[in-house]
């Protein structure tokens, strides 16, 4: 699973621009296995900054930005200990390779940040995500996404639960731990929770109001027609999610 944050210091054009190019990030997405092994036949090393993917990144998110790609190897669950399976990736330092049963030594691909099934997801945040949200305090644009096939851990490293809390709410914490710090000043926070899938864009804490449009002001903001709900807390944010 990849997960990648980018700051965004400049506007990128406009929506309808935006939206195409995320749906051809989604395209690379989806093979990016194939594209990483494709581009490292006949090279033991290959740096993801050569990837596709990370030249795609970087076009979306405008030139201006700076992209982190994160490898995160979940632990192995319960059925795959049960039916005997083995862990066959290696992580050292930012670097993850293949082993195979017989023990000899694969393809090795390298990210900026690597992180080991023993890791939790306040590791993931303090090494990588805190940053993010620090440069958001200061005006900065910010976005985290996971990537990963079904059963790879995205939920949960999103999400997380009662003992491992998610990025979802730990960069909540955050937000709400620098408002209380900051005494002499008051703060309007208004949430809003979309989804796009197949090119469309729901609503989900609006059921009702799916497929919606979005548009840009003259100042480049893109607008959406979601729900916004006004939270005060952590809890209100999680309860929203729910």
């Amino acid at each position: 699973m990849d997960l990648a944050g980018s700051e965004r210091v400049s506007l990128t054009k406009a929506a309808g621009e935006r939206l195409k190019e995320g749906a051809n990030i989604n395209k690379s997405l989806s093979v990016l296995g194939n594209v990483i092994r494709q581009l490292s036949e006949g090279k033991e090393f290959i740096s993801y900054r050569d990837s596709k993917l990370t030249r795609l990144l970087s076009q979306a998110l405008g030139g201006n930005a700076k992209s982190l790609i994160i490898g995160n190897i979940r632990p192995m669950i319960h059925r795959e200990v049960a039916d005997g399976l083995e862990r066959l990736w290696n992580v050292r330092e930012n670097c993850i390779w293949e082993a195979d049963e017989s023990g000899r030594h694969g393809e090795v691909y390298i990210f900026d940040h690597v992180f080991n099934q023993e890791c939790t997801n306040s590791d993931v945040y303090g090494s990588v995500v805190k940053p993010l949200v620090d440069s958001f305090m200061e005006g900065f644009n910010a976005t985290i996404f996971a990537y990963g096939q079904t059963s790879s851990g995205k939920t949960h490293t999103i999400l997380g639960n009662k003992t491992d809390p998610g990025l979802f709410q730990l960069v909540s914490n955050q937000l709400f731990q620098h408002v209380a710090d900051q005494v002499d000043k008051r703060y309007l926070i208004r949430f809003s929770y979309i989804e796009i899938y197949n090119e469309k864009i729901n609503d989900l804490l609006d059921k009702s109001n799916q497929g919606l449009t979005i548009r840009e002001d003259i100042k480049g903001n893109v607008l959406f027609d979601a729900r916004e709900a006004v939270v005060d807390n952590v809890d209100q944010v999680m309860e929203n999610m729910m």
